[in-house]
């Protein structure tokens, strides 16, 4: 089933719901509303013409003005794959967790909520998976400040550290390798 055909099915089922779809883009994807995300993903999952029965990915995107919770789904009996994106408020990223469809979104969510804050509802154990606990922000969020010190370890790059490596120490490495020549082939 192409992309087209699947949004179809989706938007047929859930006139108010499916908001678009991109079949232009390298990977196809639908837009939903982020209220309804539970019950189109069993749909994706269960529908006998669908059978999405795995999660590949689950990613965040960061918009200057809102954030998107963006799933990957493949059906390895019907050979097809889809992309489902929901997008958040900034102020208040929160979405439904999908975990108790695809026991893989556990720590898809995770990892999603650890760098770019986004809060899956319903989540049995959502924490940080990346970072430390008491970690401040979200490391992939465009307004994400990276601090200067933490637990009294700094962050900071000072120029002229040896320990830091230097912009171009890979380019010369390169320049400076000489492979070896191949050995002659003996004469017998």
């Amino acid at each position: 089933m192409n992309a087209r055909e699947i949004y179809e099915l989706l938007e047929e089922k859930f006139p108010a719901d499916v908001l678009s779809l991109d079949d232009q883009a390298k990977t196809p994807f639908i837009k939903v509303r982020r209220e309804r995300i539970l019950p189109i993903m069993r749909f994706l999952r269960d529908d006998p013409a669908l059978q999405f029965d795995f999660l590949q990915l689950i990613t965040g995107v960061d918009y200057p003005d809102h954030l998107e919770s963006v799933y990957h789904l493949y059906s390895y009996p019907l050979r097809h794959a889809i992309a489902i994106k929901a997008d958040l408020p900034r102020e208040a990223p929160e979405i439904d967790s999908v975990e108790a469809i695809w026991r893989a979104a556990d720590w898809h969510e995770r990892e999603t909520f650890d760098l770019m804050g986004i809060i899956y509802k319903g989540h049995p154990d959502l924490r940080r998976i990346l970072c430390p606990e008491d970690w401040v922000g979200h490391p992939l969020r465009k307004d994400y400040v990276q601090p200067e010190e933490y637990h009294g370890i700094s962050n900071v790059r000072r120029i002229g550290d040896d320990w830091y490596p230097k912009p171009d120490e890979d380019a010369k490495a390169i320049i400076q390798f000489k492979p070896p020549k191949p050995a002659k082939p003996s004469a017998s």
